[in-house]
């Protein structure tokens, strides 16, 4: 649902353009990772809690916004 309301990463601005089906280790189920291009190389869209969870953030779609892995991974557990 958080890629229906948009497929830019809220910091950087890159845009997710590739959905692929893909399934981890011993998984047996697949699910769709979506990713943008980044100077040749392929990064992964992550759902971002607004306000992470571990300050108190919901589970909802009003709380998620899309962000690529690099922006996620630095921003981490603040609330900007």
């Amino acid at each position: 649902y958080t890629f229906k309301k948009s497929c830019v990463c809220v910091n950087c601005g890159l845009e997710g353009t590739r959905f692929y089906k893909e399934r981890f280790g011993n998984v047996k189920t697949y699910h769709l990772n979506l990713y943008g291009v980044k100077d040749g190389k392929e990064v992964l869209m992550t759902k971002d809690h607004i306000v992470p969870k571990s300050k108190g953030g919901a589970n909802h779609i009003s709380n998620y916004q899309t962000m690529c892995v690099t922006c996620n991974m630095e921003k981490a557990d603040k609330v900007e």
